[in-house]
């Protein structure tokens, strides 16, 4: 029974309430030791469409447990409101009576000048307006519901701040009232002396009060419009999201255990993982000595059905749903608590609704199971499972949803008791403000020389403010980091200055991350982060990789098409349709040094990299396909990818040429690449002299033209003596012949 109080405490995990649990990390995308393909249980001409009465898509909710002692007041606290009322204020009242009665018996009772009838008038009027005014502020809420309603629908959330502001509330209109009715306390008497005017001090009181009462009401409707406007903003769409799949869950094992009834033959394991996460731990201990378990999840199982039993009982009493251990709610909700019942969870859904001859689920599995009358539901149901789109779901996918559904309630329930902490410490921050702020209140009031002491006062004031400004700063950085910008939660995966973290915890004024490369513990201030750029990965949707590389620059554009059809067809194949999308790209980004051609190429993934493990698998298989393909087709790398000289299949040779054939050869190759380019050196000199002596003007500058000739024959002249002169500077050079020529 202990254990289903405990799932009891731990069923709705957005209410922050829970208890923080390790976390659980899908480390592995395999399910089975054996190779796949993974068939199904279920045989085609099963359906639970006959032998399931199929309920309805709803929330379970779990109401907190009693016991005898606290049985009267859960009475009194669930009766009418005026029952309520009544018990509260008719017994004090009486109480309060018993004075009154007294003093109006004996008028001659007085403290100072004044009667003590219109005092004990008064306490019974402020006694009972007290219960008025928190009448009244527990009816604002309804009220703004009601009003704003006709306003705007997005208006009416902020109803739940007038129901967390119900003690301030009612302070404040009751010190308004107390003020308003001291007159009460004179009005029996027909002369009072000024000597025995102590309810003008009392009116001081209450008149201070008003002002008091004033600021905490404005410091609590600060704290509740930042903790619900938070809460609003970041946790409500998760919340919906989490509380939709938990009751896709709920239809399913509902649907799941009437076509194979519970602890049956074909998932004896899956139901004693999920039905027994207290005994879990124990059993695989025991387990792994070679002890048989069956005795322990038969205690499991008799412990249910007798909380069940239990639960009945107080149903029909209360005439709620109490203790039910059995439902598929509570089942659920309790295997979503560890990494071991998530995964035996879905492999039971998943081998329950695919086919035997079938290794993915298909829409046409959950028509045939729901029935043809829950098509629509079970096309809902289907897009909420096949996340990637391509049609089918496959039982690592079905793991990864239920296991990362279990892993974000605890995380957002770990996120929201971090958040709600670091609203208390605020609200403890600005309490002590506001006391201070009362104190001033009540010595402007009753002392006449603090006026005079202002000006002293106020200069010390100016002089903490400078002394203290930098915390001040920092700590409204903090707040405004913290709950306006908030760019994570805990259990995100970012990215701060090219560092992958993982978010820890959240206090008020820093964050604790864990290191994805070394699990290092860093704790980093929010007035730092709030100048960083913060990369969420978690928040991302499907995320894209583009990768860097150099190829031979003799690669062709029919190479590099014949690369991208390669690659296309690997990432469109059905195994690996699941972990990347059909959108693909390379891209010819430079050419280096003139030697290499730079490619970038473009792959698109089908989640984000918040699950390294998962990134990681997917990534090499994408690399591995890639060195592979380019070797395909083939796809040189920069310098090409001919053998190294000297390498046996291509040896190196040494051959001796006299010195007038490689001067030869030398000439030879510089006139080859010379009439290679498109505006040879050696030609175009020549020709652009030969062309102006052949000019049509060459009768009128007949002067000039022999200056060209001359300058001609002088370009001759030099071109002969630069030949020459490395001619005569190579016969120079000492013969490092084995045997030198000369010799």
């Amino acid at each position: 029974m202990a254990s289903s109080f405990r799932s009891q405490s731990l069923a709705d995990l957005e209410d922050g309430r829970g208890e923080k649990m390790a976390a659980a990390t899908v480390i592995s995308v395999n399910t089975e030791k054996d190779s796949r393909p993974i068939l199904g249980r279920r045989h085609a001409s099963t359906s639970a469409g006959s032998a399931h009465q199929q309920s309805e898509l709803k929330i379970d909710k779990d109401d907190d447990t009693i016991n005898k002692v606290g049985n009267m007041f859960y009475k009194i606290q669930n009766s009418s409101i005026i029952v309520r009322y009544g018990l509260y204020i008719l017994p004090v009242a009486a109480v309060l009576a018993i004075p009154l009665v007294i003093s109006a018996l004996k008028p001659e009772l007085s403290a100072g000048n004044i009667k003590l009838l219109g005092l004990f008038v008064w306490i019974e009027i402020i006694w009972c307006s007290l219960w008025i005014c928190k009448l009244v502020a527990h009816s604002l809420p309804f009220v703004f519901h009601a009003v704003a309603g006709l306003v705007s629908g997005g208006v009416r959330k902020y109803s739940q701040v007038l129901t967390a502001l119900e003690v301030p509330v009612s302070l404040f209109l009751w010190t308004i009232v107390a003020f308003a009715t001291i007159g009460v306390i004179s009005t029996f008497d027909a002369d009072p002396r000024p000597d025995g005017n102590w309810p003008e001090t009392l009116r001081t009181v209450f008149k201070a009060g008003i002002i008091v009462a004033a600021i905490f009401l404005a410091e609590k409707t600060l704290i509740q419009i930042i903790a619900i406007d938070y809460h609003r903003k970041q946790y409500d769409e998760k919340i919906t999201e989490s509380k939709r799949l938990v009751r896709i869950l709920d239809h399913l094992y509902d649907a799941s255990r009437a076509l194979f009834p519970e602890f049956s033959r074909e998932f004896e394991d899956e139901d004693a993982d999920i039905q027994g996460n207290t005994l879990a731990d124990v059993r695989t201990t025991l387990a792994k000595r070679g002890v048989d378990t069956k005795l322990l999840n038969n205690l499991g199982r008799a412990r249910d059905k007798a909380t069940a039993a239990f639960g009945a009982m107080a149903s029909d009493i209360a005439g709620k749903q109490m203790f039910s251990t059995t439902s598929a709610h509570a089942i659920v909700l309790e295997a979503l608590e560890s990494d071991r019942s998530s995964r035996a969870l879905a492999r039971r859904l998943w081998l329950s609704f695919v086919r035997v001859d079938s290794d993915v689920l298909y829409k046409q599995d959950l028509v045939d199971v729901l029935g043809p009358q829950h098509k629509d539901e079970a096309d809902e149901i289907f897009a909420h499972l096949d996340k990637d789109g391509n049609g089918d779901v496959s039982l690592d996918e079905m793991i990864m949803l239920v296991v990362g559904a279990a892993q974000d309630r605890k995380n957002r329930t770990n996120s929201m008791q971090d958040i709600s902490h670091a609203i208390s410490v605020l609200d403890r921050l600005l309490s002590l403000v506001v006391l201070i702020a009362i104190g001033f209140i009540y010595a402007a009031f009753f002392s006449a020389d603090f006026s005079k002491s202002s000006t002293q006062l106020w200069t010390t004031f100016t002089g903490l403010a400078f002394a203290i400004g930098g915390t001040v700063t920092e700590f409204l950085g903090c707040c405004i980091f913290l709950f306006v910008k908030h760019p994570y939660d805990v259990g995100d995966r970012v990215d701060i200055t090219q560092v992958e973290l993982i978010v820890v915890r959240i206090s008020l004024m820093y964050t604790v991350f864990r290191r994805v490369d070394s699990d290092k513990v860093v704790q980093i201030p929010h007035n730092v982060a709030n100048t960083l750029w913060i990369e969420n990965v978690s928040r991302s949707k499907a995320m894209k990789e583009r990768l860097t590389l150099n190829v031979a620059a003799t690669t062709s554009i029919d190479d590099i098409e014949a690369l991208r059809s390669e690659l296309h067809k690997f990432v469109t194949s059905p195994e690996h349709k699941r972990d990347f999308q059909p959108e693909f790209d390379i891209e010819l980004i430079g050419v280096g040094d003139m030697k290499q051609l730079e490619l970038r190429v473009e792959i698109q993934h089908k989640s984000n990299f918040a699950n390294e493990s998962l990134r990681s698998h997917r990534r090499n298989k994408f690399m591995c396909e890639l060195l592979a393909s380019m070797r395909r087709v083939p796809i040189e790398p920069p310098g090409g990818s001919a053998l190294p000289l000297g390498n046996p299949l291509n040896p190196y040779y040494s051959v001796s040429v006299s010195d007038d054939v490689a001067v030869a050869a030398r000439a030879k190759h510089d006139d080859e690449v010379d009439e290679k380019r498109l505006f040879p050196k050696k030609t175009g000199v020549i020709d652009a002299i030969t062309s102006a002596l052949q000019s049509p003007v060459r009768d009128v500058a007949a002067s000039v033209t022999g200056r060209r000739v001359s300058a001609q024959s002088g370009v001759e002249h030099l071109l002969r003596r630069s030949t020459d002169s490395r001619r005569t500077s190579h016969d120079r050079v000492p013969d490092a012949r084995y045997y030198p020529r000369q010799s």
